[in-house]
């Protein structure tokens, strides 16, 4: 059941909905007596077996999560749960961001991004697998979440991680199992978990893995057509292929380790996974940083290395320093000129005489003091302007991630003009950083919205939204010039504005600039399928070259884009357009040996485009192109007939 924006279910009024997981649905509700928005997911009471576990998975995970979230801040914090007109609810914590798996959207993510969230999730699984806890009556030791995949792996507005939905977590050693059937996800399951159906803290390892090794290269260590075959491909514990350029040799070691297909040799436990992913990260030095509790780009992390873990607090001073420092009471050193006590040296100077050289020595000294005392004082001065400017400047970038966050400030021209009047004194200021990811993040999101769907061939996507896109990508390049997918999205969009405008005006030059944007793209996006389908266009209605296009197309197959209608009508409308040219130009050729090769080829196109236009029928002009192919290929092999 799909419940309307502005319904109420008790206190919470539904906004919208946020998305849909196994039996449950997922919304932006308020909650009225809180004054507070949260994520409020449900599950329809039916009388069903099915439903009345799912229920049950639900309402143990949800206290479970109320638990560790108490230790650990990356938990969702779960507000209440229980049952409500007719569904079984749970009210959380609001997660404002993006999960991973919409980041991923976009191909593969930086090796350093996405190992540091790969030891946060394990810090987390961690402290989950080591909680003492009671769950239905009973103490238990550890809990395990049961379904980490990358829409659960949440980035928040602060750039934190979140973990989210412990709706199918469990204590350790209850007795009742979890089956793959009911709950979780295949393509992350364990061979173990498909195999018997258990969840342990080990299948949670081997999940953290799989997501690490998705987010590395851009596609998962085990991919079949169907989910059925990717399932007993998992079974079959044939070792997935090791992760290819550009994962770094450690590092697809420790992937290697970590989905070995025997239990005995990967990793124990959360911790010594993570702690391998630290010492990878920092080079060897974060070897104690897992155990301390910190990040490993972590200032501390940077800052401490072996040797200083390794010393006792009391040798931290060099010898050097211990040996400068003398107590009041110290001896001179022999030979030292210090004056001994009571003893006095020299005559106070005359009136009138010149001064002595240790009084010019002490004016001088004098004045020299009183000019670092000015100069530090205009530091200070300086400073505490500077602090004032970044702490105002601070406050008032949260004020505009506040009104993004809570969707008071929508539209990406009035959020680009707040970010321009904010930043206008420094743009680069420190204090702007979490404003500046969240603007950028917003405007480049809403780019990529006609990204997507161009994606979706039964969407037509205009010229017009295409300048729009490019447009926002533009402001989004000013507010963080490093942003290289606002970069590649940019180039994208270019390329598809030049393409159209080629095609209205019948311009060479236009695809000849269309081109070189979608090339560029492909550098700049080399995991993301969107450049390759911009060319497969170009080439086929521009250039008319259809090999060029069927190898653009099989390069976006493997980049995990699957043809669709349109994708088949445009491989047809090639084949079918080099086929006329084919026949038409042997008329050239007639009565010569070249005739018979030249009419021959023609034929294989035509069927090749038959075969597409019988496939995609009725889509688009397919029926007609049928009628049209057929009497071309009868004609052919009329001509081949005469020909021998």
């Amino acid at each position: 059941m799909i419940l309307s924006a502005s319904r109420k279910l008790g206190k919470y009024e539904i906004l919208r909905k946020l998305g849909r997981g196994g039996m449950a649905d997922v919304y932006l509700a308020h909650d009225a007596e809180a004054n507070r928005d949260v994520a409020l997911k449900l599950v329809e009471h039916v009388a069903d077996s099915d439903t009345r576990d799912v229920i049950e998975a639900e309402r143990r995970g949800a206290g479970l999560q109320q638990q560790l979230a108490a230790v650990d801040p990356r938990v969702v914090r779960v507000y209440e749960f229980g049952d409500l007109d007719g569904f079984f609810f749970v009210a959380m914590e609001y997660i404002d961001g993006q999960d991973l798996a919409e980041l991923m959207r976009r191909g593969r993510l930086e090796v350093e991004f996405a190992t540091d969230v790969a030891i946060a999730v394990a810090e987390t699984l961690d402290h989950a697998h080591n909680l003492e806890t009671v769950s239905e009556g009973r103490s238990f030791q550890g809990i395990v979440h049961g379904d980490i995949k990358p829409k659960n792996i949440r980035i928040d507005a602060h750039g934190e991680v979140r973990v989210l939905d412990f709706g199918i977590a469990k204590a350790l050693s209850l007795s009742r199992r979890l089956t793959r059937n009911e709950f979780g996800s295949v393509p992350y399951a364990s061979p173990e978990r498909l195999d018997s159906g258990e969840v342990n803290a080990q299948s949670d390892s081997w999940s953290l893995a799989v997501m690490l090794y998705e987010m590395v290269t851009g596609m998962q260590p085990y991919h079949a057509e169907s989910t059925e075959r990717l399932e007993r491909m998992i079974r079959s514990r044939i070792p997935p292929p090791p992760a290819p350029d550009p994962c770094p040799d450690p590092l697809r070691r420790i992937l290697m380790k970590a989905l070995a297909n025997d239990p005995a040799v990967r990793y124990g436990s959360a911790r010594e996974f993570g702690n391998e992913l630290i010492l990878f990260r920092t080079g060897g030095e974060g070897v104690l940083a897992f155990a301390a509790g910190l990040a490993p780009d972590s200032d501390a992390t940077r800052r401490t290395s072996r040797a200083h873990l390794a010393l006792p607090w009391p040798q931290a001073a060099s010898n050097d320093e211990t040996r400068r420092t003398v107590g009041p009471h110290a001896e001179p050193d022999a030979g030292s000129t210090a004056p001994a006590p009571g003893r006095s040296f020299g005559n106070p100077p005359v009136a009138g005489q010149p001064p002595t050289a240790d009084k010019r020595k002490r004016s001088v000294f004098s004045t020299f003091t009183r000019v670092v005392a000015l100069l530090a004082g205009a530091c200070l001065l300086y400073g505490f302007w500077s602090i004032y400017g970044y702490v105002g400047l601070h406050g008032r970038a949260e004020e505009l991630q506040r009104q993004l966050k809570s969707e008071r400030l929508t539209d990406p021209d009035e959020i680009f003009a707040k970010w321009n009047e904010l930043s206008k004194s420094d743009p680069t200021s420190w204090a702007l950083a979490s404003a500046r990811r969240a603007v950028d993040r917003k405007l480049v999101d809403d780019a990529g919205v006609t990204i997507s769907r161009f994606r979706n061939d039964t969407q037509i996507v205009y010229e017009k939204e295409w300048q729009r896109a490019a447009t926002l990508l533009t402001h989004a390049l000013e507010v963080d010039p490093d942003d290289e997918i606002a970069r590649g999205d940019l180039r994208l969009s270019e390329g598809h504005v030049a393409r159209l405008e080629g095609a209205r005006h019948h311009d060479a030059a236009q695809y000849t600039i269309s081109a070189e944007k979608f090339t560029e793209a492909q550098k700049l996006l080399p995991r993301a399928p969107d450049p390759e389908l911009g060319l497969a266009m170009l080439y086929i209605y521009a250039f008319r070259d259809v090999d060029k296009a069927d190898a653009a197309l099989q390069q976006a197959a493997r980049l995990g884009y699957k043809s669709g209608n349109r994708e088949k009508s445009e491989l047809a409308d090639g084949y079918r357009d080099r086929a006329d040219r084919l026949f038409w130009d042997a008329r050239n050729v007639q009565g010569l040996p070249q005739e018979k090769d030249q009419v021959g080829r023609a034929a294989s196109d035509y069927a090749r485009a038959l075969n597409l236009y019988e496939e995609i029928a009725p889509y688009g002009n397919a029926a007609a192109n049928i009628k049209r192919v057929q009497l071309s290929l009868d004609s052919v092999n009329t001509r081949l007939q005469e020909i021998q």
